[in-house]
């Protein structure tokens, strides 16, 4: 959540048609102007140029050049144009920013690797502000189109002065923790000013949010938000399921935070997590019922979803999944049958374990033909696992 999080690919072609925008509006301009050069701004004590009389071919070039929203609105573009004008006219200083950083770092050893420079990430984010600034300046919030602890794909629940607001104090501390893990290295003192960062982002958007925001904006954006997003987040049925994972979670997560567990660990801290971690499914099992517990299993079961792909992919009956499911099942139980008779002898179990592996696949390939149970069998562990005659559960 600290770090620089890119544009996603549909705004490049966002941009993209921006920057046709900008020039077909350019032609236009130039070429609907008089043979007689058109008068220039003046220049204001502040040192900006003063728009030309409104209406006039000098006010729509100071409007091209410079103007705001309102500026070219007031020269005679739409609405519509004038925002497209100004973020391709931002779009367009961004990347010439790029270029001549690019023409600075260039030294004619093609082979290196200039994205681990330590001003890298630092520029990243000065540039996702400008931009972003812009948008929230045209169309009064940066329309979601950066994934960040800001973006308004997340927070739509707050006002939109409280986005903004948020969105300002996300970006001041990304930029501000980028200094401190340049090129890819920290120093120990490095990790006491981000801890100290982190801390004083959390009491910011503290003052900024009503409890209840706070709360809501945590169950979006927090560590503890993003584990049961990728762990459960396909199987929850509703808010007020994921509100009882995420108490579940977060409880696990203060008890046992993942920066404690990066180091060398004690065989009972580790026991003592595992066995917490075990009463973390036992507690969801609790909170949501025998049935929402066996459906988010199962939605969030790797190897069944990649039975859905295939069938998606190959447009296989809906079944197909169940199917697979039910084979996966049976041949377990199967195995460890097999495993359990402790009168046959260790390698004869193994040989009949692997002819269960033979028959696994031979089902398989009826379910999903040959070509997509191979690419199964890649994938799944429990076929590789009776192949090498070992028994699962």
């Amino acid at each position: 959540p600290d770090g620089f999080s890119p544009m996603k690919p549909s705004s490049l072609l966002l941009f993209a048609s921006l920057l046709a925008n900008v020039a077909l509006v350019t032609l236009v301009a130039t070429r609907s102007s008089a043979p007689t050069a058109a008068p220039m701004p003046t220049v204001a004590a502040a040192g900006r140029p003063t728009a030309a009389p409104a209406g006039t071919d000098g006010a729509l070039r100071a409007a091209l050049s410079y103007g705001t929203v309102k500026d070219l609105e007031a020269a005679g573009l739409s609405p519509e144009l004038a925002r497209e004008v100004t973020l391709g006219r931002t779009f367009f200083r961004i990347v010439a920013r790029l270029r001549a950083e690019k023409t600075a770092q260039a030294d004619g050893r093609w082979w290196r690797n200039s994205a681990g420079q330590p001003q890298s990430r630092e520029s990243q984010l000065l540039r996702q502000r400008e931009l972003s600034d812009a948008l929230a300046a045209t169309f009064g919030e940066d329309a979601g189109l950066f994934v960040s602890l800001g973006s308004t794909d997340k927070n739509a629940f707050l006002p939109a002065a409280k986005r903004e607001a948020l969105r300002r104090i996300t970006q001041d501390y990304d930029e501000m923790m980028a200094k401190f893990s340049a090129g890819g290295v920290q120093l120990a003192s490095d990790k006491e000013k981000l801890k100290l960062l982190r801390a004083e982002r959390e009491r910011d958007i503290a003052a900024l949010l009503t409890p209840e925001e706070r709360l809501a904006y945590e169950m979006r954006t927090s560590p503890t938000a993003a584990t049961v997003k990728a762990r459960y987040g396909e199987g929850i049925q509703s808010e007020d399921d994921y509100r009882k994972l995420y108490a579940l979670q977060r409880a696990f997560d203060e008890k046992f935070p993942a920066e404690a567990f990066s180091g060398r660990l004690t065989s009972e801290t580790m026991r003592a997590r595992t066995e917490a971690q075990k009463q973390l499914q036992d507690d969801i099992r609790a909170a949501l019922g025998e049935s929402a517990y066996a459906s988010l299993r199962r939605a969030t079961d790797h190897d069944l979803r990649t039975v859905d792909s295939l069938v998606s992919r190959l447009s296989l009956p809906p079944a197909t999944t169940d199917r697979v499911a039910t084979a996966r099942e049976n041949f377990a139980a199967a195995s460890q049958r097999l495993n359990a008779d402790t009168a046959v002898p260790l390698p004869q179990r193994r040989s009949q374990i692997q002819e269960l592996g033979s028959q696994a696949r031979a089902e398989i390939q009826k379910a999903l033909g040959t070509e997509a149970a191979d690419a199964y069998a890649q994938r799944s562990p429990w076929l590789g696992l009776l192949h090498n005659g070992v028994a699962y559960s």
